[in-house]
């Protein structure tokens, strides 16, 4: 964990104050959240998926990368079935438990995915009401992505910005996430490429599209048929057949 910690502040050292690291607890810190009803059932759930199918892509995220088993589900078995994709996505989650997560489980997979396509994030900026340090939850994201490359070393990570929220760009915990996502931009690490492509939710003014959120928040059909459509080129790239 040292060395992890080391190299994601060496990442970060140009981009951050790292005064922001003197509160604890460390943006990095596994955080279980077993207490919390039905979390420890779908983890254990996602763990077992994981650990008897092959596995060609990985989502890995909170309840945005959830609830493709839910308003996904057309797009999900349309577009990604064919690279044998699995959900690592559990609602509520913050940096902290998705690292608890991986780090816990060990990532059990029968086979390694050839992509991780991770989006966590925007509970940090929620459950702290756009308190957070923008910088913490930046480290917590680049943890995530050096846990997956440590974990498998032959995966290609695509980090996603945080999707948009709220119903327009003067929206406080969406400026909130645009700060995360500038940050996390400037990042390089090997094997690891950020991807912004909140413009394809929006509407010139700014504005979510018509349609495609239930609460400016979580996606209906519509909106997760737009990420399909962003992220397939890159599943097609690193998982070809």
């Amino acid at each position: 964990m040292k060395n992890l910690h080391a190299l994601v502040l060496a990442c970060l050292a140009p981009c951050l104050a790292l005064s922001v690291l003197a509160d604890a607890p460390s943006p990095l810190s596994p955080i279980s959240r077993e207490g919390t009803k039905n979390w420890k059932d779908r983890y254990d759930q996602q763990v077992e998926q994981l650990r008897n199918n092959p596995c060609g892509v990985l989502f890995l995220g909170d309840s945005i990368t959830d609830y493709w088993d839910r308003g996904g589900k057309q797009a999900w078995d349309k577009m990604f079935k064919p690279y044998h994709p699995c959900n690592f996505g559990i609602s509520g989650d913050q940096t902290t438990n998705l690292i608890y997560r991986i780090t816990h489980s060990g990532m059990p997979a029968q086979t390694d995915p050839k992509l991780c396509i991770v989006m966590i994030g925007t509970n940090n900026t929620g459950h702290f009401k756009g308190g957070e340090d923008p910088e913490k939850t930046a480290i917590g994201i680049l943890g995530v992505a050096q846990h997956l490359l440590v974990r498998f070393p032959d995966t290609h990570v695509l980090l996603l910005g945080i999707f948009p929220r709220g119903s327009g760009p003067q929206d406080k915990l969406r400026q909130h996430n645009d700060k995360i996502n500038a940050i996390v931009a400037q990042c390089k690490l090997p094997r690891t490429t950020y991807v912004n492509i909140n413009k394809r939710f929006l509407d010139s003014s700014g504005r979510l599209l018509p349609g495609i959120s239930r609460d400016n928040l979580h996606f209906t059909e519509k909106g997760y048929a737009i990420w399909a459509d962003a992220v397939l080129p890159y599943i097609k790239k690193y998982c070809r057949q």
